[in-house]
């Protein structure tokens, strides 16, 4: 009988950790919103809409960011780490975006920095849903 628990307790410690640790899929395409707050305080914002189309491979993710269908960029240097996500979009002839996004609960959240010459230009919030 002690040894029964013994392995029960095992398996109950085990099983959680070894899933923790494991990279979700986040394949396919998600709908997405980035919300700015203007920076002089007066608590305005703006949402601007677009489309993540991801191809993750393990721990590789690449994939394209699209605002509208005329303006599609690449997506380098991606990678998934457990429930982050991280990669970086330059826009060609704009700022480089850096993007970190943890997966939760079916949902993307998390923040984009951009950045032109090395200088950060700001920062702004992202959350995206699997697109239906």
């Amino acid at each position: 009988m002690k040894t029964i628990s013994a392995v029960v307790l095992l398996c109950l410690f085990l099983v959680p950790a070894a899933t923790a640790g494991q990279a979700v899929d986040i394949s396919g395409k998600w709908d997405a919103k980035s919300t700015l707050t203007a920076p002089d305080g007066s608590g305005r914002t703006q949402t601007i809409p677009f489309t993540f189309q991801f191809t993750q491979k393990d721990k590789v993710l690449t994939g394209t960011i699209s605002p509208d269908t005329a303006r599609v960029w690449k997506i380098e240097k991606g990678v998934v780490d457990g429930t982050t996500i991280s990669f970086q979009v330059q826009q060609p002839d704009g700022p480089l975006r850096t993007l970190t996004l943890t997966y939760a609960k079916g949902r993307l959240t998390g923040t984009m920095k951009l950045e032109r010459d090395g200088q950060l230009m700001g920062e702004t919030a992202i959350e995206a849903d699997r697109a239906k």
